[in-house]
């Protein structure tokens, strides 16, 4: 039986108009806001920092502190990477930064004295030779040292190899060039710029990325540290394991809460079955089949849809806490956030093609939404005085 029979039984001069996709649409957006703010608001002054005192949020975080700044440590002692005062062992990239100058200055001059005041550590000095320090005189394997060298300067070929001593130098036109970089009183020169540019990418960061494989697969441990490289980079996944759980669940409890209010206990205590943003909208949800309220135990398979649907923006509830790009290791919730988004599409195009507007949410609840000037005239239809 369809809604024209329906209504034909009711009263042969009503008509009863299902509410528009767009505003069926605005009615789910609506609720999934709604929903996004209250988790958002949960999991911040509630639930997360729950968690973190229930848990000892403090101690590991100092813990994750420790054990980063002792692993990498390890590179700074090893002599792999070099360090001024400009920057903290922890900032990583600034060490690779500063490593390479220094590097790049073992080849460009030929003094072991810099000709920067500014920068002493820059010259003709063996450990500026991170590179074969650490294959040939830390881990005694030369040939591993030549044959990646080999493999990355064959790129531009700015490098020459010396087969009888084993080592290798600069191009007297590229030294040339590259000069002006250690020289206060001079600057690059375009050519120069790209020399620069082009070692570093093709060459020195290249052998580094080996350098840090090397070590991942076979470790490094100072005299006087009691774990080695590979014992702290552990304690450090451990502490990101449990930091990662604590925003997980976290973030699912503060769904929940957020989803039990908004779908569970606003609609079961409304007598017409309305979530918040159905009350604000002035939407009415009824029974497809007698145009009668939902009742409770149909609406069961609404709030279900909609504890997985409301998922969409699980991923970014502990934006404040998460950086930006760590979001997405975070997997259980963006599981979720796809699994939900599937859901809604394949609800969307069912809604696009429904005559009736209705979602494929709607038609498994045999449910349809009704404004609330279309429901008046339904009542009025019935007898009731509106």
């Amino acid at each position: 039986m369809d809604i024209e029979e329906n209504v034909k039984q009711i009263d042969e001069g009503i008509d009863i108009h299902p509410l528009k996709k767009g505003r069926r649409v605005l009615i789910f957006l609506a609720d999934f806001f709604m929903h996004f703010i209250l988790s958002f608001l949960f999991f911040n002054i509630a639930v997360a920092p729950i968690g973190k005192a229930i848990t000892n949020y403090k101690q590991n975080n100092d813990n994750h502190i420790l054990a980063t700044r002792d692993m990498y440590q390890h590179y700074y002692e090893a002599g792999i990477l070099l360090k001024d005062g400009s920057f903290e062992t922890t900032d990583i990239t600034a060490g690779i930064e500063y490593t390479y100058r220094c590097f790049l200055s073992y080849y460009v001059l030929d003094n072991e004295e810099s000709i920067d005041p500014n920068h002493t550590q820059y010259g003709h000095k063996e450990e500026n030779e991170v590179i074969h320090n650490y294959f040939v005189l830390l881990r005694n394997n030369e040939p591993s040292y030549i044959s990646f060298f080999k493999n990355y300067n064959a790129e531009n070929d700015y490098f020459i190899y010396d087969e009888t001593t084993h080592l290798f130098s600069l191009k007297n036109e590229v030294k040339t060039e590259l000069y002006a970089f250690y020289d206060i009183k001079d600057e690059l020169g375009k050519i120069g710029q790209s020399y620069y540019k082009n070692i570093l990418n093709n060459v020195f960061n290249p052998l580094m990325a080996e350098v840090f494989v090397d070590v991942d697969n076979n470790d490094l441990h100072y005299e006087g540290e009691s774990y080695s490289f590979i014992g702290c980079k552990n304690i450090v996944k451990e502490i990101e394991k449990y930091h990662d759980n604590l925003m997980t669940i976290s973030t699912f409890i503060s769904h929940f809460i957020s989803w039990a209010i908004l779908f569970l206990i606003i609609p079961i205590i409304n007598k017409n079955r309305k979530t918040l943003a159905m009350q604000l909208l002035k939407v009415e949800m009824v029974n497809f089949y007698n145009l009668n309220h939902t009742k409770r135990s149909m609406y069961v398979i609404v709030a279900t849809y909609s504890f997985f649907a409301m998922m969409l923006g699980l991923m970014f509830v502990p934006s404040l806490l998460v950086p930006f790009n760590t979001l997405f290791s975070l997997r259980f919730l963006a599981y979720g956030t796809v699994f939900s988004l599937v859901l809604i599409i394949a609800d969307l195009i069912f809604l696009l093609f429904n005559q009736y507007n209705r979602s494929l949410i709607d038609y498994l609840g045999n449910n349809l939404y009704l404004s609330e000037e279309e429901m008046n005239e339904l009542y009025r239809a019935k007898g009731y005085k509106i």
